[in-house]
C-alpha cells in the first residue's frame, strides 16, 4: 500500500499577486509546526512539493527535521486563474465548480488542473510504490484531485477549507485494484480510501449522521479497507457486542496489510463471534462517504454452523435477532447493505 499526505500551504500572503513566489505570513510560518508534529510518527519516505514557494516552504521544515530532500514536481502547481489578479474571487470559483471547462483568457480549467494533478500523482505512484508519501501543494489543485476519487466532494466541501491553512488530506493506495468510480481509468492503483484532516482540530470525530452509502457489484470497486460480515445461526441474524458499547454491530473491520478481503472477513468473523465451522460468501462492493472521509469494504454472506467461545478480544458477547438489532452500530450504514444482504441471501437460495 502506498500512503500518500497531500499537504495544503499553510497561510499565504495575499498581498503578493506573484502565484509562484506568494511567501508565507508570519502565522503562516509558525502554522508549519502543525505540518511537522502531524507527519513526526508517519515514517515518511518521500517528500515531494508544488515549485512553488509557500507550498515548498510549508513542508520544508519537516523535511529538514527528517533529514528529506524536497523534490518539486511542476504537476503539483496550482491551478492558473489568468494572467491579471481576478476580483471576485468567490464567483469565479463557483462558475469553475459549478462548469469544470469555465476558465478566463490564458487560464486553466478544473478539467485540465485534474488532469495534471492525476498525471502527477500516477507518476509518483509509480515511481515511489509502497512508500509513505508527503506533497506540498496548494487548495484548488488538491481539491480536483479529491474531487477526482470522491465526486461527492464539491464547491460545498471546497468552501468548507478554503480559509483552512494548511489542510490535509490522506489517501492510500492499493496496486492492482479493480475499476469503478474511485480510480483512474488508466492508473494501476486504485484509492482505498480518504481523509481529510484539519490541523487546528485534530480530535474532531468523524460525523456519521448523514452517510453517503453506495452498493456496488461484487468486484467492481476494486479496492477494499474493510470487510462487513452479515452471520445467520439457526435461522437467525448473528451480532455482536464491543466491551466497551451497548449496540450491536456486524462482525468486521479493516483489512490487515497482506490479507484478502476474504481471509479478512474469515479472521474478523471468528475472532468476534467465535464461529469455527461456517460458510461464508462475498456478496457486494460498498462504500460510505463522510464530509471527511471515505472508504471501500467488501460485504460477505456467513452461514454459521458451529460457535465456539467467545475468543478474547474486543467483543463481549454475541446475540441473534429476527433482523436488524434495535440499538445497532452505525444505524444509517448497516441496515443499507442488510437490505442488500439479504436480497443477495434470497437469491442464493
Amino acid at each position: 500500500m502506498t500512503t500518500i499526505y497531500f499537504i495544503r500551504h499553510a497561510e499565504p500572503d495575499f498581498n503578493v499577486h506573484d502565484d509562484f513566489s506568494r511567501p508565507l505570513t508570519e502565522k503562516g510560518r509558525t502554522d508549519c509546526a502543525l505540518v511537522t508534529e502531524f507527519l513526526r510518527d508517519k515514517n515518511i519516505d518521500v517528500v515531494l512539493s508544488s515549485p512553488y514557494v509557500r507550498a515548498r516552504d510549508t513542508v520544508a521544515p519537516f523535511a529538514a527535521a527528517a533529514g528529506l530532500e524536497i523534490l518539486e514536481i511542476e504537476g503539483f502547481r496550482e491551478r492558473k486563474v489568468a494572467d491579471e489578479w481576478v476580483l471576485p474571487f468567490n464567483e469565479f470559483t463557483s462558475n469553475q465548480w459549478a462548469d469544470f471547462s469555465y476558465k478566463l483568457e490564458n487560464g486553466e480549467c478544473l478539467e485540465e488542473v485534474t488532469a495534471r494533478n492525476i498525471a502527477a500523482l500516477e507518476s509518483v505512484l509509480r515511481e515511489f510504490p509502497g512508500k509513505n508519501i508527503v506533497i506540498g501543494g496548494h487548495g484548488t489543485a488538491i481539491s480536483t484531485v479529491v474531487h477526482h476519487f470522491d465526486n461527492t466532494y464539491g464547491y460545498d466541501g471546497f468552501t468548507k477549507m478554503k480559509r483552512i491553512f494548511p489542510w490535509v488530506v490522506k489517501m492510500e493506495f492499493a496496486e492492482n485494484g479493480g475499476g469503478g468510480n474511485v480510480r483512474s481509468s488508466h492508473c494501476a492503483y486504485c484509492c482505498m480510501g480518504m481523509e481529510k484532516i484539519d490541523l487546528f482540530s485534530p480530535d474532531h470525530t468523524p460525523d456519521y449522521s448523514a452517510p453517503d452509502v453506495r452498493t456496488a457489484p461484487l468486484g467492481s470497486l476494486g479496492a477494499y479497507k474493510y470487510t462487513v460480515i452479515f452471520a445467520r445461526h439457526k435461522n437467525k441474524w448473528l451480532y455482536c457486542r464491543h466491551k466497551s458499547r451497548d449496540t450491536f454491530e456486524t462482525a468486521g473491520g479493516r483489512i490487515e496489510p497482506g490479507e484478502t478481503s476474504t481471509e479478512s472477513a474469515r479472521r474478523e468473523l471468528y475472532e468476534e463471534t467465535g464461529a469455527t465451522d461456517f460458510e461464508i460468501t462475498p456478496a457486494l462492493d460498498y462504500s460510505v462517504h463522510l464530509p471527511c472521509r471515505y472508504a471501500n469494504g467488501q460485504v460477505f454472506l456467513a452461514e454459521i454452523r458451529d460457535l465456539g467461545n467467545m475468543p478474547p478480544f474486543e467483543m463481549a458477547e454475541t446475540a441473534l435477532f429476527d433482523t436488524i438489532p434495535d440499538k445497532m452500530r452505525f444505524p444509517k450504514i448497516l441496515p443499507i447493505l442488510f437490505e442488500e444482504i439479504r436480497n443477495f441471501g434470497l437469491r442464493k437460495t
